[in-house]
């Protein structure tokens, strides 16, 4: 999938905030943190494994797991997470982390 800069709020925009990478990924649990409720109402849950540069690995469980439409709330969450970073993030299911080490 490809997603342009211009289609996501607040990416691109002129006053680029430098975060350090402890501040990086306490945003990354906060936006999750925001996020899981509802996963959890539908019976599944999110739990962040790791950060590889823009690639931000996640753990889906529960009724996640094996769901049809567990692919469109991993581009929700990576929609919501670039809004918040405001930079180009790619979330990709933690099982994927084995093969791109």
């Amino acid at each position: 999938m490809t997603v342009f800069a211009a289609t996501v709020p607040g990416i691109g925009d002129i006053g680029k905030i430098t975060m350090t990478e402890a501040e990086r990924l306490d945003l990354i649990e906060r936006t999750l943190d925001e996020l899981r409720p509802r996963i959890i109402r539908d019976g599944g849950n999110i739990t962040l494994v790791a950060v590889r540069g823009k690639d931000v690995y996640v753990k889906m469980s529960g009724a996640c797991v094996g769901c049809q439409l567990a692919s469109l709330t991993l581009n929700g969450v990576q929609q919501r997470l670039m809004t918040a970073l405001k930079q180009i993030v790619r979330v990709r299911p933690a099982e994927l982390l084995k093969n791109d080490a």
